[in-house]
Order: C-alpha cells, then structure tokens, then sequence
C-alpha cells in the first residue's frame, strides 16, 4: 500500500470537502434509516456540550473540550480533477446533520451534494426534519455548533481499499450488518457495460433491494425495520444449507419393484407427466405419438409483475450482481404471497386462515421452522397439495409442542437432523405433495395427543403454552378430543377446498 494511497485527518464539518469536490452518495448505500430515537440523541448530546462549554467559561468547569468529536469518516476520492468524494461510511450522520443545518440555516451545506433514489429515504428524512423542528421550538440550537464539529477523514483513493475499510468499519451511526454488505458486493459487481447501462441496472436493483427491507415478514411496509436480515438467516440461508447426508441403500428386490412399479403413477396412453426441473422447465404433459414422435403440451406462464413467480430455485446457484437481487427479491414476495397478502388460490387462503389461527400460538423457532418448510415447499411445488401438506406437517410438530415442556433454539434442527430423511431434502426432491406427505406420514404421533385431553381444564387454570396450542388446533378442527386429529385432517381438507372448488388429482 502505497502511503498517497490513504491520507487520514482531523477535519472541521466546514471542512470536509477539498476545492471543488463535494461529497456524495454512491448506488451501493444503504437508506437514510435514522428514527426519532436517534435524532433526539443527537440534538440533546448537542445541547448538553453547548451547556457544558457555557460553565467551563464561567469557571465552573476546567478542562473542558472546545470541540465536540463525530467520530471516524471513510471517504473515497475518484482521481482526477473532476472525481468525486463519495461517502463509504458515515452517510447516516452527514445526512442527519444536513437536515439540521438546513433547519438552523435556512440553505443546505454547499459542500455536501446527497441525493437519495430511495423514496424510504425520503420519508426518514421527512420524519427527521419533523422531529428536529419539534426540538427546536421547544429548545434553541445556534448555527455555531457546526463550527465545533470534529471527524477523523479517512481518503482513500483505490476502490479496493475503500471497501476493505467498508467492510470492516464501525462507526457511531448505524454498524454494517451481513445484508448490507451484500447489497455493495452485489452491486458492485454490476459493472461491466456501458456507465450509463451500468448505473441504471444499479439503480434498478437498489430499488429492489429495498422493497426487500420494507417488505416485512407482516406483509405491510415498515419504516425503520430491515427485513432482509431475517430474510437470508430464518429462510435463505437455512433453506439452502440445512441438507441431511443420510443415503438410503437399497435393500431388496421388492422395493426395486415399489419403487419403479408399484408406486409409479398411471397415466393416459401415450401420456407422460413432466414436472418444472431440470431439463423441462415449461413442458406439462409429454406424448408418444403412433407415429413414434414426441409432443410437447406447454405449461401455461403468467409471472405477470410478481417476482414471486419468477423462475429460480430456492437452491440454485446464485448469480453474481442483478441475479442476487432478483433471487432475495422473489422470496420476500414468496413469503408475503404464501403468508399474508390476499389471494385468489384456495389453497393459499386456506393456509392464511390456519397460520393466524393455528402456528401464531406457537414459539417463535417453531414458527420459524413452519415457515421454512412452508416456503421451501411452496417454492418447490407451488400450492398444488400445500393445506395437505401444511396441516400433515402440523401434525408432527405440534407433536413436539405437546410433549415438550420447554421448546429451545435448537428445536427445528433437532427435527430436522433426527429422521433418516432431512425433511428440507425431501421436499427439494419431490416432484410431487403426495411425496412429501408420505415422507410426513410415516412417523405415527397419535400417541401424544392421546395424551393432551384434558388442555381444556388447563387453559381455565391458565397453565402451560402447550395447552393455548392444543385449544387452538381443537378449534380449527372442530374437535371434542384430539385423538380424533389425525383421523380429522383429510375429511377437513375436503370440507374446506372442496367447498371453494377445489380438487386432488
């Protein structure tokens, strides 16, 4: 590292820009994310220096620090005469202190030139201003203050240098988390093509990415809340890695012929069933004609402007740069689409109805582990068999809800990890809802509710979170005894799809 490579300084927030360079934003930040908790901090730590100085002048204090520290900036400076200061670290401070000199000012700071695409920026920045007049007018700030401010500077004038400090830097503000150094990296890697193509695809995915933040895994926009976090740790990260290693041998004759005879399916002559894999990605039905030809029937396809429906792979490799964005884009949408936002599909609406009825008494990791499955399936195999699936899964894991005292962390690994199958693996590999039931079924678990009769005397004493869970499965099926449940599951599917229309093959 060459030392004009990096330059570090203290400078004042009037100088923190050279000659004719001003400082910006570049596509890959972060949105301003600053809440009312934050800003109140930032205009009462002010006034409480300001009062501090006024009794160190008057003798009262000694020693007292004329100039109050902002902590550490990470800029990178473009070379040329022309090249912009962009701000790597430290945007969330800069931005809140230009609301405010704009406030005691009446003009923004010549130096500073921050432009915002996102509209959640927009609206935080509103919020902030809102918030800061409200401060003022109840107590006075002068202008001076900024004259006061100190920040350690940190140039950096190599790209890769400045996102080697990006990736490792700290500062008082917002830290980085695993997400947001994702979004740079990915954007970053939108690169090569023409500048103009280049920072209108970044630009594009930008905005994806934070419809990924906003979405929330409650279907409804937050302002200050950053979904994408839970989004890769609870489903992405999970979805792709918790994998079993189990192999299954071969161990006679007899299941060579269920597996390949028995259990395959019977179709229409010259009729063969095509699922979305592999090689076929549109084909629904294939056909051995009497002329010895291949007919393909296409799947119908309507993405429309879901990217819910976009076709990728919750296990695929992911591409490098837009391929990234796309990919955390569908699953936010899959979630709120399998989850919360009104739909036209029975199936999804009937899965709805049981997750607030049903899976929102229990604990939050099983919760999360209904979702992963949920999600991993629906992804999978769309909602053809999913309430099936849905309330087979219920099944076993209430079964752990009910035998178990205390559920802990490491639950749904637990779950996972104990069967010959992982279930996650299983339902990668399905080609169809029955496999996965199947796979579900084999386990019998009547036994523990046999044993829960009596939750209704428990929820009148108040007692156990088992036994709020066991009261709400009675009453989505209707139930007097919840030895009765497994009997009850496929006569209720029939009740409530049925009814909508709705059929099995």
């Amino acid at each position: 590292m060459e030392q004009q490579d990096v330059e570090v300084r203290i400078a004042s927030f009037t100088e923190l820009a050279n000659g004719n360079n001003p400082l910006a934003l570049d596509s890959y930040q972060r949105a301003y994310v600053w809440d009312d908790k934050k800003i109140n901090q930032l205009l009462n730590d002010f006034r409480h220096f300001i009062a501090t100085i006024g009794n160190a002048s008057s003798g009262s204090v000694t020693d007292q620090p004329q100039h109050y520290y902002m902590g550490t900036l990470l800029i990178h400076h473009q070379l040329g005469a022309d090249g912009k200061r962009f701000v790597i670290d430290g945007q969330q401070r800069l931005t809140s202190l230009a609301i405010l000199y704009f406030l005691l000012n009446g003009e923004l700071p010549s130096h500073m030139q921050l432009s915002f695409r996102s509209s959640r920026s927009m609206v935080n920045i509103q919020q902030a201003k809102k918030i800061m007049q409200q401060q003022l007018q109840e107590h006075s700030l002068s202008a001076d203050i900024f004259e006061r401010l100190r920040f350690t500077v940190i140039s950096v004038q190599r790209e890769d240098l400045a996102f080697t400090f990006f990736d490792t830097q700290n500062n008082r503000g917002v830290p980085l988390g695993g997400t947001d150094l994702l979004k740079a990296f990915h954007l970053r890697a939108i690169s090569n093509g023409m500048l103009a193509e280049v920072e209108q695809l970044q630009s594009h995915c930008a905005k994806r990415w934070e419809k990924v933040q906003i979405q929330g895994e409650q279907g409804r926009s937050s302002k200050n809340n950053d979904f994408a976090p839970e989004l890769f740790h609870y489903y992405l990260w999970r979805g792709r890695n918790w994998t079993g290693s189990h192999v299954l041998e071969l161990e006679n004759q007899d299941e060579l012929l269920s597996h390949f005879g028995e259990q395959s399916i019977v179709s229409q002559l010259g009729e063969v069933a095509l699922y979305p894999a592999g090689s076929n990605q549109w084909g629904h039905k294939l056909h051995l004609t009497s002329n010895n030809e291949y007919q393909l029937q296409p799947t119908l396809q309507n993405m429309g402007n879901s990217a819910a429906y976009l076709p990728l792979a919750l296990r695929q490799p992911i591409s490098r740069g837009v391929g990234f964005f796309l990919y955390a884009e569908k699953y936010a949408a899959l979630l709120n689409t399998l989850l919360h936002n009104p739909s036209e599909n029975a199936e999804v609406v009937a899965v709805q109805t049981f997750y607030n009825q049903v899976v929102t008494t229990l604990s939050a990791y099983l919760q999360s582990l209904y979702r992963l499955a949920w999600l991993a399936y629906f992804d999978r195999l769309g909602s053809q068999g999913l309430l099936r699936f849905v309330l087979w899964l219920d099944h076993h894991l209430g079964a752990i809800r009910l035998g178990q005292e205390d559920i802990r962390r490491e639950t749904p690994i637990k779950f996972l990890k104990d069967k010959k199958q992982n279930l996650l693996d299983v339902i990668a590999y399905a080609y169809r809802g029955e496999d996965v039931v199947s796979y579900l079924q084999c386990s019998d678990v009547s036994a523990i509710y046999s044993k829960k009769n009596g939750w209704k005397e428990e929820v009148k004493e108040g007692r156990k979170v088992q036994s709020r869970y066991a009261s709400a499965v009675a009453d989505y099926y209707g139930l007097d005894e919840l030895s009765k449940k497994d009997k009850s599951i496929e006569s209720h599917i029939d009740t409530v799809l049925l009814v909508q229309g709705v059929q099995y093959d």
